[in-house]
């Protein structure tokens, strides 16, 4: 039900100063009733009438009201009384005024909204914000309209109140969403642009625009005619664009080479655009971004060019060296075989005694030089391609036997226990006898090496569950720390590492040069190593050059 705060004397509602209205409506002219304009024609049923007003007044989804010129509501609805969060229409009508600070937030509104109204006669519909009951601010569409009052009563006026916060909100956020995208826009520092199915450019934000050598988006939309003919240097890219967007409807990092459209100027370019489709699927028209690599192309042609330069450089030095090995090998050959010709006294007697020992030190060393030369030109061979596997079934046990024997007496002198242990049952190994004969001396080599007085190395041999083959070596001497761990099997790495006092020895090519012949197998080295703690390394064939003892085939 509506509330009234002066039914009487004002004509507050429907209904209000009945006997006047009724001399009104005798007369057929025009009559007011609850804020209501109506024709006052003759045979009219009024009661009827007015009952059906006030039905649509209190019924009505938007805030009704008739108030009095200072202020005072003097009759409203019930959706009034919701949106100003008041339980009641006559709740509202006690307590709310339209005063300034109680129901507007703006504390010139009901001023300058009188001011309308008394020159106008009416206020169109305006946005403006009130407070609720509750101090809550809504935003809400106001529409009012000055009436005269009846039989000297005082003009008075009626409105309209529609809550409108939640499109106001809605539009807010519109706004900041379209201002940020708008400052993307226009600060990014990649080309972005939305295109037409035909090749018609559409938009182009200021990066684009000075990519293509204008000072306008206006100037370069008004410039680029075709895409497809003006910007691609080479002829069918977009055509090749346009497909891929067909198939994935994006496409990510497409290179070309473009025009710097005004100045003609070759560039290159990566594209990621995407098509944009309406609301039943139907293409509209591509959106994407350009970045110029032009400068990134150049320092990678250089780059691979320098590359190329420096592997075909490594190429010619390992040719050279390979190709040295017999020049090379057959003077130390001499020297290691002379000086071991003199120490067997064949001719006569030394003589001094001191000349045996520099004798030993010259064999000593030329076979030192000769295993250093031997591991140069083996590693120079793999890297320059002309290594190649003679391969045959080996019996690995007798293989890793003849490694161990040719160490014991290194080991004797290292006091160092070394040992063998290999399961039976083993199958043959498919491989070069000789390289795998070279790794496992290796390995062994330095886990004598780089050991305790009193420690101990162990050559393992084992059978993977895949049905691979593995050589173990390990130690339990100086080992290596992590950082260095990672280093050992770069060729020429020397990692220092302090033996009983003393430095140890090498050019650091045995794992280099084991992890390349392990490849060469299809295999593979790992190294596990804890400093101070010692050093584990497994060489791991792959199960198909593991051969049954059984299998008598090639």
């Amino acid at each position: 039900m509506s509330g009234s705060a002066d039914n009487q004397g004002s004509g507050a509602g429907p209904g209000a100063g009945s006997g006047q209205e009724a001399a009104v409506q005798e007369d057929g002219g025009t009559g007011y009733d609850g804020g209501v304009a109506y024709d006052g024609g003759a045979g009219r049923d009024w009661g009827l009438e007015e009952e059906s007003y006030r039905a649509i007044f209190e019924t009505a989804q938007v805030g009704l009201y008739r108030s009095s010129r200072d202020g005072r509501f003097l009759m409203v609805n019930q959706a009034l009384a919701d949106i100003l969060g008041y339980d009641s229409p006559e709740q509202l009508c006690a307590e709310c005024r339209f005063t300034t600070g109680q129901l507007y937030l703006d504390p010139n509104w009901r001023e300058m909204m009188v001011k309308t109204l008394e020159s106008r006669g009416k206020m169109d519909s305006t946005v403006c914000q009130v407070r609720r009951r509750d101090g809550a601010v809504r935003w809400v569409r106001q529409a009012a309209r000055m009436m005269p009052g009846k039989d000297g009563d005082a003009d008075y006026f009626v409105g309209s109140f529609e809550d409108v916060t939640q499109q106001i909100e809605a539009m807010q956020r519109l706004r900041v969403a379209e201002a940020s995208y708008r400052s993307l826009f226009e600060h990014a520092r990649e080309g972005i642009y939305r295109s037409s199915l035909e090749g018609q450019q559409l938009r182009a934000n200021p990066a684009l625009v000075r990519l293509n050598g204008y000072d306008s988006e206006e100037e370069l939309l008004a410039a680029v005619g075709d895409i497809a003919e003006e910007w691609y240097v080479e002829p069918g890219r977009r055509d090749e664009f346009k497909r891929l967007m067909e198939e994935n409807d994006e496409v990510v990092n497409f290179v070309s080479e473009v025009y710097r459209h005004r100045t003609r100027e070759r560039i290159w370019v990566s594209e990621n655009a995407h098509l944009v489709r309406a609301a039943d699927g139907a293409p509209l028209y591509y959106e994407g971004s350009v970045r110029e690599i032009t400068d990134e192309r150049a320092a990678e042609a250089a780059l691979m060019e320098a590359r190329r330069s420096a592997e075909e450089a490594n190429r010619a030095k390992s040719r050279f060296l390979a190709g040295m090995s017999h020049e090379l090998r057959t003077p130390l050959n001499a020297i290691i075989g002379f000086a071991e010709l003199i120490l067997s006294e064949l001719y006569g007697s030394l003589g001094n005694a001191r000349y045996r020992a520099y004798l030993e030190d010259i064999r000593g060393s030329g076979r030192l030089l000769l295993n250093l030369l031997n591991d140069i030109l083996d590693l120079s061979k793999v890297e320059a391609g002309m290594m190649e596997l003679v391969e045959r079934k080996v019996v690995l046990p007798e293989l890793l036997q003849d490694c161990l024997r040719l160490l014991e007496a290194r080991a004797r002198t290292a006091q160092v226990d070394l040992r063998l242990e290999v399961p039976a049952g083993l199958p043959l190994l498919r491989c070069d006898e000789r390289r795998v004969r070279q790794v496992a001396i290796n390995l062994l080599s330095n886990a004598v090496k780089y050991n305790h007085p009193g420690g101990e190395a162990v050559l393992k041999a084992r059978l993977r569950d895949d049905g691979g083959l593995d050589l173990v070596v390990s130690d339990n001497g100086i080992g290596l720390s992590e950082a260095d761990a990672a280093r050992v099997f770069q060729p020429f790495v020397q990692v220092q590492r302090e033996i009983d006092g003393g430095p140890s020895e090498g050019v650091g090519l045995g794992l280099p040069l084991c992890r390349e012949l392990m490849e060469m197998h299809g295999g593979k080295v790992a190294l596990d190593s804890r400093l101070g703690e010692g050093t584990k390394v497994t060489a791991s064939f792959p199960p198909e050059r593991s051969v049954p003892a059984e299998d008598t085939s090639a």
